[in-house]
């Protein structure tokens, strides 16, 4: 119990210094995803995005996660479901899990500060898991105020847009980032100096992401081992349901990551 309250004390204690940081993240994604919304009427609506869209080539329909098949046109609720896979969206997430964790490992032995937490009666391991549950908890807030920031904006659309839907993808994006972000943790576990730990676990993201869209790699045996490979939010709001084998995934490596850095943590000369 002593233990369990060591997690507590250091996921509170984390939260409440990183709190501001948390909210202009969480604020960003939502208006990101309001302003979508509310400009789809803006920039020509259904038609305007369908010609937009016919003139991507394939491989630029792959790296976006794109229905392949646009015959029947690619409306308002396609849009919308791309705003989840948009390079703003994922790279405010993937930014948030990788400063949480090179911050809260190297940035911590950087700044001298985990030897004062350390010189009290507390477990290396429950340091760690501490700074993974708020990188955590802050990837769902994050994944939340987007949906929110979403539904309120398609009020002022006149379409009956799936919101449950889009829900299911912002959880989904919740586990894809804590996924990259028990990855950066693992990576960061390693090292002393947050800009070798950071630009590790920046590269880590940015390759993972790259080989999910590299044919040859994408459609091999070991794909499923990528995280990005089994997140596909047009295919989730256009069927309401997610794929249970890629939870699985995605909860592997957040908790094996996040294990794992509490092992090599709790081992390593911390000088």
């Amino acid at each position: 119990m002593h233990e369990a309250g060591d997690v507590w004390l250091i996921f509170r204690s984390t939260l409440r210094r990183k709190r501001m940081s948390l909210f202009w993240f969480a604020l960003s994604v939502a208006a990101f995803h309001w302003l979508v919304a509310v400009s789809f009427p803006a920039i020509g609506g259904m038609e305007a995005v369908t010609s937009v869209v016919r003139t991507f080539p394939e491989g630029l329909r792959t790296l976006l996660k794109l229905a392949p098949n646009l015959q029947a046109g690619f409306g308002v609720q396609d849009y919308l479901a791309f705003t989840w896979i948009h390079p703003l969206f994922i790279g405010l997430g993937a930014a948030f899990v990788v400063s949480r964790a090179s911050d809260g490992l190297t940035g911590e032995i950087e700044r001298g500060s985990i030897y004062l937490v350390l010189s009290r009666p507390v477990q290396r391991w429950t340091f760690v898991l501490g700074k993974a549950l708020e990188m955590t908890l802050g990837a769902g807030v994050v994944g939340l105020t987007a949906w929110i920031g979403l539904a309120v904006g398609v009020t002022a659309l006149p379409y009956d847009l799936p919101l449950p839907n889009y829900l299911l993808a912002a959880a989904m994006a919740w586990l894809l980032f804590a996924a990259l972000g028990g990855g950066a943790f693992l990576i960061a576990s390693f090292f002393s100096r947050t800009s070798i730990g950071g630009a590790l676990a920046i590269a880590w993201t940015l390759i993972s992401f790259v080989l999910d869209v590299i044919p040859l790699i994408a459609n091999s045996s070991l794909a499923w081992l990528n995280p990005w490979h089994h997140y596909f939010p047009q295919e989730i709001v256009a069927t309401g349901r997610v794929d249970p084998f890629g939870v699985i995934v995605l909860l592997g490596w957040l908790l094996g990551g996040v294990g794992a850095a509490v092992w090599i943590f709790a081992r390593r000369d911390l000088a």
